[in-house]
């Protein structure tokens, strides 16, 4: 009777599924533990207490593996022409952590993704079957976590290695002589509303329901794309696809996202027993440096050649080559920087956005020309790939990813071609519209601030450009004075131990000028 009723209580919330379950029967899987002990063995030969990394020789499951459960070790089956990767665990199994802290689990993770630019992702594959989940007698402590999302981000909140997604199976019961018997699972998303969220910082979605043993394909993938609604700003999202069936989710906050990692495996059980299999695992992960943040705050510079100071130049209208000249006031000298996906579009004032043609170009090989097409455009021979000195407050134009630079040739011409950062005549300073140029030689004349390296580990140095004096204030996110100090050099270092997160980086000069930079400690 209590079996029954335990049976009710798990399907009133998915009425739909009850008729279905009632054609569900138990089935043993061929590689499945049927033992009633669920003890740690007495003999601790799983106990493995100098690692946690316990494995199999040449394992067919890819990753490196977390084991905090003595019930068990990984280990693989040969069922229904594959090799299975066998993860049992047991409720009060973790003898790593601290009693009573932290859940068993057999999981392995996955190097991560560690750049943030639009592009960059970890990507998993899979096919697991799952035999048995944890059943602590009420909804919201039964289930077993099979995978997860994992991500670090800036401006703290939530535990130092926060799970940003995961994918938690919790049992059904059958009917009649099955009803004390785990014949599906369903299958749900629990996954956070904020950064470092947890308790009311998540909500927990329904996917969908699979059978015990079944074979079910899986996907995961965690990365940055361009906001489909806004193409200067990005999304960090946790996109699933399980039996087919698609589940995405677009992660809070994706400007405070360092990372996306994935684990999978088996994890949690605060009641009975869980068996995950997995099968036919793959990873890849692609790594895109974040160039949105390399533009200069202000909308429109002019390029300065680094080796001749002269002024990049549209003249003419569509496909004329762009020319070098020795003045930066004509509107035609004057540029923005357009994103456009993972690269930028370099727009003229006067023109269209910058082409970078090939070898055959009838105007010269590579020469690089005007168009009339408007920004954002994503051709691939109008969009350029940003490089930013933060040191000397310089830039290199790359034709996308094709390893040629905007360069200014000896005979004046403008061309994309591979030549090394140590050629300044492929380098170049912007200068913002904003800036006044002197009448002889158009240097300008700015006070200008900069923090590097930037992203920083420990120490970084800000650099004052045009100043006597200044006073430097560091702020956190919310506002709390973390750093002060004074001096009358042109550099500061700092060494204080910061917490991960972003800072505001304020400078007041002795004419009481106020200069903002932002700063971002890993």
């Amino acid at each position: 009777m209590m079996a029954m009723k335990k049976n009710t209580l798990k399907s009133f919330i998915f009425f739909g599924f009850t008729l279905f379950s009632l054609f569900l029967k138990a089935q043993t899987a061929p590689d499945e533990d049927t033992s009633t002990d669920l003890t740690c063995p007495a003999s601790g030969e799983f106990e493995n207490n100098n690692t946690r990394n316990v494995d199999v020789s040449n394992p067919d499951n890819v990753g490196t593996v977390d084991d905090r459960s003595c019930y068990s070790d990984y280990s693989e089956s040969n069922v229904y022409g594959k090799t299975w990767g066998v993860y049992n665990i047991t409720v009060g199994s973790n003898h790593w952590d601290a009693p009573n802290t932290l859940q068993p689990r057999i999981e392995r993770s996955l190097p991560r993704s560690g750049e943030t630019g639009v592009g960059s992702y970890a990507r998993f594959t899979g096919t697991f079957r799952i035999l048995e989940v944890g059943d602590a007698g009420s909804f919201s402590q039964d289930g077993t976590y099979i995978a997860q999302a994992k991500g670090k981000h800036t401006g703290g909140g939530g535990p130092p290695d926060p799970a940003i997604c995961l994918y938690l199976a919790k049992p059904v019961y059958g009917t009649g002589i099955d009803a004390d018997k785990q014949v599906a699972f369903d299958i749900y998303a629990e996954r956070i509303l904020e950064r470092g969220g947890s308790g009311s910082g998540r909500e927990v979605v329904f996917l969908k329901r699979v059978n015990k043993d079944e074979e079910i394909d899986f996907e995961l993938e965690v990365g940055f794309r361009v906001d489909p609604n806004d193409a200067t700003k990005k999304i960090h999202y946790c996109d699933a696809v399980i039996g087919g069936d698609p589940f995405n989710y677009e992660i809070p906050d994706p400007e405070r996202g360092l990372e996306s990692g994935i684990r999978y495996g088996v994890y949690r059980v605060k009641g009975g027993r869980a068996q995950i299999r997995w099968a036919n695992t793959t990873y890849q992960r692609e790594e895109v440096v974040d160039n949105s943040g390399t533009p200069p705050s202000d909308n429109i510079f002019r390029l300065r050649n680094l080796a001749t100071g002269q002024f990049l130049t549209a003249v003419g209208s569509s496909a004329e080559p762009v020319v070098m000249t020795d003045s930066g006031e004509a509107q035609n000298t004057h540029w923005t920087f357009v994103v456009s996906g993972a690269y930028f579009n370099i727009d003229s004032e006067t023109v269209g956005i910058l082409r970078a043609p090939g070898a055959n170009f009838s105007g010269g090989a590579y020469r690089v020309v005007s168009t009339g097409a408007a920004a954002p455009s994503s051709d691939t021979d109008k969009t350029w790939t940003i490089e930013y000195n933060d040191t000397e407050d310089t830039y290199r134009f790359e034709s996308r990813t094709n390893g040629r630079y905007l360069y200014q040739e000896v005979d004046g011409t403008v061309t994309h071609s591979i030549v090394p950062e140590s050629d300044t005549r492929s380098v170049w300073e912007a200068i913002p519209t904003s800036v006044a140029l002197s009448v002889d030689d158009n240097e300008f004349l700015s006070s200008t601030i900069k923090v590097y390296p930037n992203p920083s580990a420990d120490r970084f140095t800000i650099a004052f450009k045009n100043m006597n004096g200044v006073k430097v204030s560091i702020y956190d996110i919310l506002g709390k004075v973390v750093y002060q100090n004074s001096t009358s050099n042109n550099k500061l270092e700092v060494d204080n131990h910061f917490e991960s997160g972003v800072y505001l980086v304020k400078v007041v000069d002795d004419t009481n000028k106020v200069y903002h930079t932002k700063l971002i400690k890993r």
